[in-house]
């Protein structure tokens, strides 16, 4: 490949002449090594900005692994911000709905740092947000869809082997004892993090997995192992949310197959069958006895009512209600739910609740139309990728944070690319002059 394949055609021609410095400031970033360095970034933050590995998994300071992760972010930021200003592709992404959503959201955790206890923590936590924001898009304009999905599956691949690998070798961090009731604790998996973010990534990593066999027909004994590690991975965190999760996100992605004409008859005739299976069970036993007989191993602690109340988390919601509404405004700022519900497992484990108590109502509500948006695009369209993830996103999110957590990680990271995918390719279908010029410089370097 020549030393001008990546020059603008202006500066083309001065390559024999002395450079000005704005010339050659140009040729640097114009130069390939910036793409690389977002997809660097792209799979440190995936990998690394939910990592939690302390003993105590609900200790939240800041510590050497939370500075790393601001390095990370702020390398994020700054890739971000060149591709905001140099890539008209990102700023039609970033005003374009559903995407201009999330920068509204940031918005409003911008405007709730003055009222918050913690503002240097509660600004780091919203700047996140944006970094992570500019970031995902600028890697999706200069990368396309199928090296991003591919970078972050490999992120959080790392992430599942090196679970695996603390949980075994360093027990006192990757077990996590989880208090139940009548001073009993039940054992989980929890690797580099909280078991509920090792569920989520577990999950997702099965779901993204299959999104890039069934679009891409990337498939490894790699991949697999992976694969099969993130399902044990899944159960041994006990994380149910995770679990139903991952399960009803795959039936997202393969509906078309399930209801194809070819299979429609045996989904008809297993529904039938179930039908009259349910009949014969409710004329000969108490139907609700015996499910709660059996419901019982999906309790930790063996009460059927845990599962009633979401393991708890119904008072949790309730008082997160109860502490908007003395706020409604503002909220409290981001990062400060462990110093409020200190006595409701430090956080409102529900996405929506998460952005209302951080933002106020206004900020709730945002979140909520964008959450809605994407359950009505669920319905009117059918795509594979966008539909599978953020399936998984919605439903883990009915009971944990997931998004816009104290630091945006991975989770947010796949969001903001699911929802923009579509947009992405219809921009690509109505304006293919605009496919990024290093690509194709690339490729014709190849080729030589």
């Amino acid at each position: 490949m020549s030393s001008t394949d990546f020059e603008p055609e202006h500066l083309a021609n001065t390559s024999s002449k002395v450079l000005t410095h704005s010339q050659q400031f140009e040729r640097l970033v114009n130069a390939p090594v910036i793409p690389m360095i977002g997809m660097v970034a792209l799979f440190l933050t995936a990998f690394g900005n939910l990592v939690n590995v302390a003993v105590d998994k609900d200790v939240v300071a800041i510590d050497k692994q939370v500075i790393a992760k601001l390095g990370a972010l702020a390398v994020c930021g700054l890739y971000g911000a060149y591709g905001f200003l140099t890539e008209v592709k990102v700023r039609r992404l970033l005003f374009a709905f559903p995407t201009i959503w999330v920068a509204i959201i940031f918005g409003f955790y911008v405007l709730a740092v003055p009222g918050s206890i913690t503002q240097t923590e509660s600004l780091a936590s919203a700047i996140s947000i944006a970094c992570v924001l500019l970031m995902s898009l600028t890697c999706l304009v200069h990368h396309g869809v199928k090296p991003v999905l591919n970078a972050i599956f490999w992120a959080i691949s790392l992430f599942i082997v090196l679970s695996w690998m603390v949980y075994i070798l360093v027990p006192a961090i990757g077990v996590f004892e989880e208090p139940i009731t009548d001073g009993q604790f039940t054992i989980r998996m929890s690797g580099l993090a909280h078991p509920n973010t090792l569920g989520q990534f577990s999950g997702l990593l099965i779901v993204l997995g299959c999104i890039l066999y069934y679009n891409y027909k990337l498939i490894s004994w790699l991949r697999v192992a992976c694969v099969l590690l993130a399902v044990g991975a899944l159960i041994g965190s006990l994380s149910r949310t995770s679990l139903l999760a991952t399960v009803l996100s795959l039936l997202v992605v393969y509906r078309q197959q399930f209801w194809h004409r070819k299979y429609f008859n045996y989904v008809l005739a297993m529904s039938l069958v179930g039908f009259i299976g349910l009949l014969i069970l409710s004329i000969n036993y108490d139907i609700v006895a015996l499910a709660q007989s059996k419901l019982t191993f999906l309790s930790k602690s063996g009460d059927t009512e845990e599962l009633t109340s979401a393991t708890g988390r119904a008072d949790i919601w309730g008082y997160a209600i109860h502490m908007i509404w003395e706020r409604p405004l503002t909220g409290y700022g981001a990062a400060t739910s462990k110093y409020y519900l200190t006595d409701y497992s430090l956080y409102t484990h529900n996405m929506l609740l998460n952005v209302a108590f951080s933002t106020g109502v206004f900020g709730g509500l945002a979140a909520v139309l964008m959450a809605l948006g994407r359950v009505r695009d669920l319905f009117r369209r059918n795509h594979t990728i966008a539909d599978g993830l953020v399936a998984f996103i919605l439903l883990n999110g009915l009971f944990e944070n997931v998004l816009f957590s104290i630091l945006a990680g991975m989770p947010t990271i796949l969001w903001v690319v699911a929802i923009s995918i579509p947009g992405f390719e219809s921009m690509k279908e109505t304006h293919p002059e605009t496919i990024t010029v290093r690509n194709e410089l690339a490729s014709s370097g190849r080729s030589r």
